[in-house]
């Protein structure tokens, strides 16, 4: 095989990978997975730092989608199929919904570590997260969150 042959083909499918991306971040939501805000197995004390806590339900139904929104943008998927576990991903912020250095982490992986790999970087990028302000802030301090593919 040329290299002009060669070429041509590496060509076509950056071209390719590039539509893709271009494609899920620009209107294809249905082909991303579904985010959601999980509930701690064990209801955990209020104080800072004591655990994960879930928002109630009328404050996730209104700032989860937004936060589920803002990750999407920033998610880049690994090529190929995917077919594992959700995985479940503990994220700490700051007021104002800045992701704090080092503190998100992959509590039960997908089974594959390039997507659980993915879903951590997006969530980098995608700091800082829209996030209720006040007492309403505080579920979001210490939260888990599961990523279905």
């Amino acid at each position: 095989m040329g290299t002009g042959k060669l070429f041509a083909i590496v060509f076509v499918a950056v071209l390719l990978a590039n539509a893709l991306t271009l494609a899920a971040l620009y209107g294809a939501r249905a082909l991303l997975p579904e985010i959601q805000l999980l509930a701690p197995e064990a209801p955990s004390s209020s104080g800072p730092g004591s655990g994960p806590t879930a928002p109630t339900e009328e404050i996730a139904s209104r700032w989860v989608p937004a936060i589920q929104e803002r990750i999407r943008q920033f998610w880049v998927h690994p090529a190929g199929t995917w077919e594992g576990n959700a995985p479940i991903v503990n994220v700490r912020l700051e007021p104002g919904g800045k992701v704090i250095n080092n503190q998100v982490t992959i509590v039960t992986s997908s089974g594959n570590p390039m997507f659980d790999q993915s879903v951590v970087n997006a969530i980098y990028d995608a700091s800082p997260l829209p996030v209720p302000s006040g007492s309403d802030f505080e579920p979001f301090r210490d939260f888990n969150l599961v990523l279905r593919p």
